[in-house]
């Protein structure tokens, strides 16, 4: 976590760093993202670049199980997106 930039607050205030951010996706027979929503319309995945599987904090009430994948949209741009597998539920991962 790190201070806010833009605003004057106090030096100790804090907030989340890249904070992923729900996105609709649409799936092919396997369960693969072909098309991520975009404003009104939707743009098709043009390469999966890369697919990995997470699992982490197994031994709390909050564990994590994830699928990330890395696509090219065919407006050229690159994007990191996840699905949730215990929530079944997509979201957007931005860095930095």
């Amino acid at each position: 976590m790190v201070a806010p930039s833009r605003r004057a607050d106090s030096p100790r205030t804090l907030r989340r760093l890249n904070v992923p951010r729900s996105v609709e996706v649409r799936i092919d027979e396997a369960g693969a993202p072909n098309a991520l929503r975009r404003g009104s319309g939707w743009l098709r995945v043009v390469e999966q670049l890369d697919r990995y599987r997470t699992g982490d904090r197994w031994w709390t009430d909050q564990p994590i199980a994830r699928t990330y994948y890395e696509l090219l949209l065919e407006d050229g741009r690159s994007v990191t997106i996840f699905h949730d597998d215990l929530r079944d539920a997509w979201h957007e991962q931005r860095y930095g």
